[in-house]
């Protein structure tokens, strides 16, 4: 799909276009804006076509409510004006314009596309300075996201007939439009890798999407890949346990975005490493994290340590279990084919990274993709068994179906030798949030209050919407075990937050951190299940902020 800023209306025809599906290549549409109170948005730049829009919103009996449609196909009876305007029209009511949050917007931009999508090459929408810039990006974002599709198994697939959108609007809006399709290209990937089913999406494949992003962008992208014996030697136990039931091999890929300074390609190196130095790249990982005290102190006495801070990366860690059995605590069937979404952790991750590469944000970002597979075998985990995480803290696995926390543990002890200035992993955790906060706003757990705020700011920009969730101190004593220094679960009560409680022993003090859990946003259930390509929105707008700030 293609989407531009324009600042003129489209040329009509001289014939008439008949009430079937136009078939020419210069058909068009003109979609105007309608809100409750019957207000033409950009009235000024339709002055041409007022009378004519006002007499279709009063034969109509038209009302602007939010989705509500009215074409006009320019069946005019009087063959001057049929010359003259016989350009077709679409009403596309509003609603409130008060109360346009991201839910409206969506509707308005899934109305639009579906209602023109198959008669029209072209459309034209009518802004003019209706949107704030946020909600212009959003409107931008979900007209793109409304073309999306993912039908490649299909033997039949019907090519739509629209393939241009053009924005009638400011042209100071341009790089907010610019910014929409950097997001809606990584969306879509995440979307793309998430909706492909577990036989092709694996642990390798992710790997593989990874490579092939760093062949498009090598100036700004460096890809390492940690198998099951690099992972061994580390000392990964935890996540080994997770991928030693399946066949298909576990894989830490690391993605280093290099969009402000070298400080990633130095790290680079050293990753570079691992293949061929294992003892020496373990002997370089950080034991313990320095306190922001101690990071404070030398900042205010060391200029170069100041700037080196600066250049510091912030770290995505994606949760990537391709294909999620339960292992031996293996689920129940009904919708069991669903759980090739839970890897929607690591997708989002995946999709956010390209989108950056797209911006080119002045930003430092590693995406960190904790990929495995859990599945029940003779070599799987079971229940009561006791490993050893990288930090060498004991995880006794009371269920193998809460696998998603302990490979991002490990993931989070490895990814702290970047010394990040923050780290935000992004989870289809638990089930636990899907009844908490349903379907419409991720959870969010932190550390700090900075990205707390950060995220919470970035959400209500993007409209790709987190909740605050607590986690004191009190919960923690639900993982405590008594064999060893902690349970992979916390019974029934609190599930999303003891998950969280069990990550935040994995990250150092002084860490700035923040746990997302998707479970309930990362994917569409039931027969239209698809992936959603959240929160790459979340992400892109709060990774922006971050830039623009630095």
């Amino acid at each position: 799909m293609n989407i531009t800023l324009t600042q003129s209306l489209p040329k009509t025809h001289t014939q008439k276009i008949l009430k079937k599906e136009a078939k020419d290549k210069d058909a068009t549409c003109l979609v105007v804006l309608i809100d409750d109170k019957k207000n033409i948005l950009a009235a000024s730049e339709l002055k041409d076509y007022q009378a004519r829009i006002e007499q279709l919103i009063e034969v109509s009996h038209f009302t602007g409510k939010a989705g509500e449609t009215v074409a006009d196909y320019a069946l005019a009876g009087d063959k001057k004006t049929t010359k003259q305007n016989p350009m077709q029209l679409l009403l596309v009511g509003i609603g409130n314009c008060d109360k346009l949050k991201e839910s409206v917007l969506q509707k308005i931009a899934k109305t639009i596309y579906s209602s023109t999508q198959k008669r029209v090459n072209a459309i034209t929408v009518a802004v003019g300075d209706a949107f704030e810039a946020d909600q212009f990006g959003q409107f931008a974002l979900n007209l793109l996201a409304a073309s999306y599709r993912f039908d490649k198994y299909k033997s039949e697939q019907k090519e739509p007939v629209l393939t241009d959108i053009y924005l009638l609007a400011n042209e100071l809006l341009s790089p907010t439009l610019d910014f929409a399709e950097s997001i809606f290209k990584g969306q879509s990937l995440t979307r793309d890798v998430a909706n492909e089913p577990g036989n092709i999406c694996f642990p390798v494949y992710m790997a593989e999407q990874a490579q092939a992003l760093a062949k498009t962008y090598p100036d700004l992208l460096k890809v390492t890949v940690l198998g099951e014996k690099e992972m061994s030697a580390l000392g990964m136990d935890c996540f080994l346990a997770v991928a030693q039931g399946s066949t298909r091999e576990g894989q830490l890929v690391l993605m280093e975005y290099q969009g402000k300074s070298n400080f990633v390609t130095k790290v680079m190196t050293n990753s570079a490493s691992v293949a061929s130095g294992l003892k020496a790249l373990a002997d370089k990982l950080p034991t313990k994290m320095p306190s922001k005290k101690s990071v404070k102190a030398v900042e205010q006495n060391d200029c170069t340590a100041q700037a080196s801070n600066d250049d510091a990366p912030i770290v995505l860690v994606g949760k990537g279990v391709t294909f999620d059995s339960g292992g031996i605590s293996i689920k129940p069937g009904a919708a069991m084919d669903e759980m090739k979404f839970d890897m929607g952790g690591s997708a989002a991750v995946l999709g956010t990274i390209k989108a950056l590469c797209e911006a080119r944000l002045p930003i430092n970002v590693v995406g960190a993709l904790a990929c495995a597979e859990n599945m029940p075998s003779g070599d799987a985990t079971r229940p009561g068994d006791i490993v050893k995480a990288m930090n060498g803290k004991s995880v006794e696995i009371l269920n193998t179906d809460a696998e998603g926390r302990l490979v991002l543990a490990d993931t989070l002890c490895y990814v702290q030798r970047y010394q990040p200035k923050t780290i935000i992993d992004v989870a289809t955790l638990t089930g636990a949030c899907v009844v908490a906060l349903g379907h419409v706003r991720s959870a969010v757990f932190s550390n700090d209050e900075d990205v707390l705020f950060g995220l919470e700011n970035a959400s209500n920009q993007s409209g790709d919407l987190v909740w605050h969730m607590p986690m004191d101190d009190e919960y923690q004593s639900q993982i405590d075990s008594p064999i060893a220094d902690m349970q992979n679960i916390g019974g029934k009560g609190g599930g999303a937050i003891t998950a969280a409680c069990f990550l935040s022993r994995f990250v150092e003090d002084g860490q700035a951190w923040a746990h997302l859990d998707i479970a309930g946003t990362a994917w569409n259930s039931g027969k239209e299940k698809a992936a959603t390509g959240r929160p790459v929105p979340l992400f892109m707008q709060y990774l922006k902020n971050c830039a623009d700030m630095a």
